[in-house]
């Protein structure tokens, strides 16, 4: 971020109520984009009055021309996979690069679980157990996640679709959901418009929301009832991957606990059609 080098070079000649301001700008750059001057104050232990004040030192006409300098810089069509590239060159430059992004997608792992609120997760898992349907919905980038997701809770339940890209697909799946279904929404940095209307179709019909993204303020959570935030160094769904599908894969785990008879019994069927059907038994090459 351009802003970003700005605050950096002004640090030392802020006031201390200003550094806070400036360090939650250049750490969360992405809630500050959607949030208010005054909601800015709160979340920095300051006020309205201290981030107008930070705004005019970082020579802008006041927040709100703060605030859409951050949107136009985050929301480039580039910005976030340059940002992912220019990280990963630098990585490069150092040997055994496998290991580094390895250990970065740990860490990642390690702060998102750590953020987790264990009664929300409780929810999320008792809703995914007890709900008649449950839908899934990630556009572009996301969309492999959820049609993952959709697969791995498809073993362990029953009425579990993904909400595809094609309109027709997205309408029908919209008109399915009603206060016994769940809809998991997956939504990250550039953050699509479509996904946000479809959730909140998803929040008038009824639905119980669960929501995954990279913030709990993100745009979608608006209209969610929980909210997951996945940790990662970079902006971009590729640096979310691994934290992402372990976050997942931990839902689908304690579905799978919270129910086991269920389990074994799909488990059962699934072996019965299975059974010389998929693979060819005493094949010799």
């Amino acid at each position: 971020m351009v802003l970003k080098g700005m605050i950096q070079r002004e640090m030392l000649r802020l006031p201390r109520g200003q550094r806070k301001v400036a360090d939650y700008v250049m750490r969360r750059p992405h809630e500050v984009a959607v949030c208010s001057g005054q909601e800015l104050g709160d979340r920095t232990g300051t006020s309205e009055s201290t981030v107008i004040r930070f705004s005019y030192n970082m020579g802008f006409s006041g927040y709100p021309a703060m605030q859409k300098a951050i949107r136009e810089e985050l929301y480039l069509p580039d910005s976030s996979f340059s940002q992912y590239q220019e990280e990963k060159l630098a990585l490069g430059e150092e040997c055994r690069l496998y290991e580094k992004v390895m250990e970065q997608d740990l860490k990642s792992i390690s702060e998102t679980a750590r953020l987790i609120d264990p009664t929300d997760f409780e929810v999320a898992v008792r809703e995914l157990t007890m709900a008649k349907h449950v839908s899934i919905l990630g556009l572009r980038a996301s969309y492999p996640a959820a049609n993952w997701l959709k697969l791995m809770l498809g073993i362990v339940r029953d009425d579990v679709s993904v909400m595809r890209p094609q309109a027709e697909d997205l309408v029908q799946e919209v008109c399915r959901l009603d206060g016994q279904s769940v809809a998991v929404v997956i939504s990250f940095h550039r953050y699509l418009r479509e996904t946000l209307l479809i959730t909140e179709l998803a929040k008038k019909k009824g639905a119980f929301v669960i929501g995954i993204s990279d913030s709990q303020m993100a745009p979608v959570s608006a209209h969610c009832d929980v909210v997951f935030a996945v940790q990662s160094p970079g902006l971009t769904t590729i640096d979310k991957a691994a934290p992402l599908f372990s976050f997942m894969n931990a839902l689908v785990a304690s579905v799978a606990v919270k129910n086991p008879a269920e389990v074994r019994k799909r488990q059962e069927l699934v072996r019965e059609l299975d059974s010389g059907f998929y693979f060819l038994e005493g094949f010799e090459a």
